[in-house]
């Protein structure tokens, strides 16, 4: 008679969770180093601030005509815009019956734009001879608001609603950046270190529910929609190529004086924008945003 082969019994609902627990929290520590990173090498080395001065001073090019179509862009982001953004995150989480979401939409939107402003005052620009303007202008106070908007909207946002949502989150923290840039409001660093705040929040809120691991409303699913990651992986690689590229070229042509090089600084840096939102986007969108219960014997 052959022996009868039974299944090893699941592993407990606390260990599941805390398995849980490393993606987010991983992917939280990986934007806070991108975010301390960003800030020691653009503004507190000398060749990041040549870098950077150089793609500010580039944004000049075309700023007639490109502020035209960016600034109403930047006339969105106000005090007014996040308490409405909150309302609204908060308001949609509760007619899904999701009341956790609802606090943790909350969060992340507050949590986001407040640690933006901290670091603000709190970070000092030295003056190594090479910059344009001493005063701090980072992470974008503008872009954290975009990028925590577009975040907020992706963790309440339902399954099949969550690729549309993704890219067009990228497409309006991307273009919020830009904006700033080409009106001559922030640095190309000031704008990735936007995103880090926002993608650090979205990564310790996704954690904390890893540990509570909160049912899912009918009809979730873990798995995110193919399309908007093969389209944010595409994006993330082409713009992030040129991007770097163009960034090594820059670097090791500091520093640059001819209009054609800021222009060119200013190009890439725009290319390396694009990547930085399609990146941190993609790796929410990828993020299992929820985590369905399992009873003991399932």
């Amino acid at each position: 008679m052959s022996a009868v082969t039974t299944a090893p019994p699941p592993a407990p609902l606390a260990e599941r969770g805390r398995r849980g627990l490393t993606a987010p929290l991983t992917a939280a520590l990986v934007s806070a180093a991108v975010l301390l990173g960003t800030w020691w090498f653009f503004v507190t080395t000398r060749l990041g601030q040549l870098i950077d001065d150089a793609a500010l001073t580039g944004a000049d090019f075309g700023r007639i005509t490109l502020s035209q179509v960016m600034q109403p862009i930047l006339d969105v982001v106000s005090v007014p815009f996040v308490a409405g953004a909150v309302l609204a995150a908060v308001v949609i989480a509760v007619v899904q019956r999701r009341w956790s979401i609802a606090g943790a939409a909350a969060l992340l939107l507050v949590g986001a734009n407040v640690t933006t402003q901290v670091l603000k005052v709190s970070l000092d620009r030295p003056d190594l001879g090479v910059t344009l303007a001493l005063s701090n202008s980072l992470p974008s106070g503008h872009t954290t608001v975009a990028a925590s908007v577009a975040a907020t909207a992706l963790l309440i946002a339902p399954h099949r609603w969550r690729g549309p949502v993704a890219i067009g989150g990228a497409a309006y923290a991307a273009a919020t950046g830009l904006a700033t840039m080409v009106g001559g409001w922030h640095r190309p660093s000031d704008v990735v270190a936007a995103f880090a705040v926002a993608a650090f929040w979205y990564f310790i809120i996704e954690a904390a529910r890893s540990v509570r691991r909160r049912s899912l409303p009918r009809g979730y699913r873990g798995a995110p929609p193919a399309n908007a990651l093969t389209l944010l992986s595409a994006v993330a690689a082409a713009t992030g190529l040129v991007g770097v590229g163009i960034g090594v070229f820059t670097a090791l042509n500091v520093p640059v004086e001819t209009r054609g090089g800021e222009v060119l600084a200013y190009v890439g840096s725009c290319f390396s924008v694009i990547a930085a939102s399609s990146v941190a986007t993609l790796a929410m969108l990828a993020m299992r945003p929820h985590h369905r219960a399992e009873s003991a014997g399932s």
